[in-house]
């Protein structure tokens, strides 16, 4: 009987650590199969547009895979039915993509929660410029943070700059160069470098505060003509909220922003915030004073 039983254990160990070969279990987490070959990204994303659509990414740096499906709702999203979007995968050498007519796949939504995605996917046929065909198996995400589409800010290559006479010389808004912003992150203070308030969007406009240091960013989004007052903090809609530490993003599950001022001629607005995110890290004690 111990021998049957040792046998059984050492069978059970032995296909579990074969499992763990090919599937990590990680929160959050993005892996897929692709040519053979397990494609598990340090950088991955799912990011919700103003139009509903949600865009699933990966990034190791050197490779990258994205797809979206039209909705952000629990269901199954097909390629043939128009439910998904472009699919493409890049690396150093070439870039390969969906084609309607050719390329067969689908994503399925299981579960939203928290702010947090999963589901799994699988793409076949997908192709470069020179008719080099990829396919995807096995793919899977796992509580991905749901977060905001903001578009980068593009700055021209070249552009003539025109100083102007010094009495047409406009007088440089305050709340620009004093702008600040800081906060607690389990208990322990965040120093910052750099700071923005980035307005974005055009149906329903909002702003991003922003402040970063080499290894940790925090985000804080709210409508462009927020009024003095408390709101609700989520991980997306018209009030959210960020962390991230090393690339790893986490979203806010609850917590409170409080507009204490906000001139709307002057473009100065101020206030404070706090939240719990996703992966349980607490932000207290958060303070902004900006100019957009």
């Amino acid at each position: 009987m111990i021998k049957k039983i040792t046998l059984l254990t050492a069978v059970f160990c032995f296909i579990l650590s074969s499992c763990t070969t090919d599937i990590e279990v990680n929160t959050p987490s993005l892996q897929a199969t692709i040519e053979g070959k397990l494609f598990r990204p340090d950088i991955r994303k799912a990011i919700i547009h103003d139009d509903g659509t949600l865009v699933i990414e990966g990034n190791t740096g050197s490779q990258s895979i994205s797809f979206a499906t039209t909705a952000l709702e629990i269901g199954t999203y097909k390629l043939g039915q128009q439910a998904v979007n472009e699919v493409s995968f890049q690396d150093l050498d070439a870039k390969f993509v969906s084609e309607n007519g050719i390329t067969e796949g689908q994503v399925i939504i299981t579960d939203i929660s928290d702010n947090l995605v999963s589901g799994n996917f699988y793409f076949k046929n997908l192709k470069n410029s020179n008719g080099k065909s990829m396919n995807f198996q096995n793919g899977w995400f796992y509580r991905l943070p749901i977060e905001n589409f903001v578009p980068e800010i593009q700055i021209p290559e070249e552009e003539e700059i025109i100083i102007p006479d010094e009495d047409e010389q406009e007088e440089i808004n305050p709340c620009l160069l004093n702008a600040s912003l800081t906060a607690r992150i389990n208990g322990i203070e965040m120093i910052t470098d750099d700071h923005d308030a980035i307005p974005f969007g055009v149906n329903n406009p909002s702003i991003l505060l922003r402040a970063s240091n080499e290894t940790e960013e925090i985000t804080v989004v709210f409508p462009i003509d927020v009024i003095n007052g408390t709101h609700s903090l989520t991980g997306s809609g018209d009030y959210s909220a960020t962390y991230s530490i090393n690339n790893e993003k986490a979203s806010a599950v609850s917590g409170t922003l409080t507009i204490t001022s906000h001139d709307t001629e002057t473009k100065c607005i101020s206030g404070s915030f706090e939240f719990t995110t996703t992966s349980g890290v607490i932000v207290t004690e958060g303070l902004f004073d900006f100019g957009y």
